[in-house]
């Protein structure tokens, strides 16, 4: 098979064509943030999958501004949704609210926003609550929208 340089000319320039290109963004949807109960934590939040939502502590109120940065978010994934939370038994939906980070509508809950914790496996894990990290300490989040923390701190 011969190539010629127009041939291979037309095809780098498609490539390049394709590099300039955004990358669509995934699909977000709805999402119900309801509770769970565990020992020693009491009630905290969960979405409808049953997987735990963090805080960070000091990032409450701070509606367009986070120090999760790109490499915490691979750590500490962001609850995005499509359209207005929900909020399901146990949750008041007056706490419920999005603000614009990290590039989709951030669910957030009594002015906090959540996160999830990429160690937790399935329904029910928690290995996320009191980690302290470079970027704060992360905890669970009660219904009465105040962070879970341990006895004494």
């Amino acid at each position: 098979m011969k190539l010629t340089l127009a041939t291979l000319g037309a095809a780098a320039f498609a490539l390049s064509a394709c590099a300039t290109v955004p990358a669509a963004p995934l699909p977000v949807r709805p999402v119900t943030v309801t509770t769970a109960t565990k020992a020693p934590f009491g009630t905290y939040l969960v979405d409808r999958a049953g997987r735990s939502l963090y805080i960070l502590e000091g990032t409450r109120n701070e509606s367009r501004m986070s120090r999760c940065d790109a490499d915490c978010l691979r750590v500490w994934p962001p609850l995005h949704v499509g359209g207005p939370p929900v909020g399901g038994p146990g949750v008041d939906p007056a706490r419920l609210a999005t603000v614009p980070m990290h590039g989709a509508p951030h669910v957030t809950y009594g002015g906090w926003p959540l996160y999830y914790y990429v160690r937790d496996r399935g329904p029910g894990d928690t290995t996320g609550q009191h980690v302290t990290d470079q970027w704060g300490t992360w905890h669970l989040i009660s219904p009465s929208g105040e962070p879970i923390r341990p006895a004494g701190h």
